[in-house]
């Protein structure tokens, strides 16, 4: 099959999964179908999935037991491993692949530079919801936003940066994708849409962090395009 219809199969294949995404296993299952369809041309998105899970992983068995560096929370979030919920470990590969897709073509630093940010506003969606629906609970540490300690996204932005560093490598390829800042505005986004009246104002905060941070990377992306031309 060739590379673009292969990554064209793959947006659609992500894009109804964060369409489906209140269903979390169709979601999740939909999301590692796009994954592997797009690794057979980009290994560098496979080793970035299993990367984030692994040191998220580790960082999350850190951070329940020492409150480092996130603050100080507890689960409730069956199954786990080790005391971290599997779906937790698995949203660290999935958040990173969608972070990543709008950035596979950019040289290393801009990767750098965007991928944590693009992460810790993401979480920005996901958090709210997650401690509202009781999956976690935080214990207070004094800086807060809507009840969440801003250690948990300087925790967020830190692990990010740590992949980032660790797998994130210069891209050979010089197509652009554009369409994945699509899903990845779109998957905060729906977070939006579906929210509770008393979490409307921080996923509106984060989806329009979301927007502002898709823009700044359609116009960086776009600069880079011209250039390669």
């Amino acid at each position: 099959m060739e590379r673009d219809k292969l990554i064209t199969i793959s947006f659609i294949i992500l894009l109804v999964g964060i369409i489906l995404d209140g269903i979390l296993f169709i979601f999740f299952s939909l999301s590692l179908v796009s994954l592997i369809l797009i690794s057979l041309y980009r290994r560098d998105i496979f080793r970035l999935f299993f990367g984030a899970m692994l040191i998220g992983f580790s960082f999350e068995e850190l951070g329940i037991h020492t409150g480092i560096p996130f603050g100080h929370y507890t689960y409730n979030f069956p199954p786990y491993i080790l005391g971290v919920p599997i779906f937790v470990i698995l949203a660290w590969g999935i958040i990173s692949y969608i972070s990543y897709l709008p950035l596979m073509d950019f040289p290393l630093k801009y990767k750098v530079i965007f991928f944590p940010l693009m992460m810790v506003i993401i979480d920005m969606s996901v958090d709210p919801i997650m401690v509202t629906a009781h999956y976690w609970t935080w214990y207070s540490s004094g800086l807060e936003w809507y009840g969440i300690p801003v250690t948990n996204f300087l925790g967020w932005y830190i692990v990010s940066l740590v992949i980032s560093l660790s797998f994130l490598k210069s891209s050979q390829y010089t197509t652009k994708e554009f369409r994945f800042i699509i899903t990845y505005f779109l998957f905060s986004l729906k977070f939006l849409v579906f929210a509770k009246p008393q979490l409307f104002v921080p996923l509106l905060e984060a989806t329009t962090l979301a927007g502002v941070i898709s823009l700044v990377l359609y116009a960086v992306e776009k600069r880079i395009s011209e250039n390669l031309h």
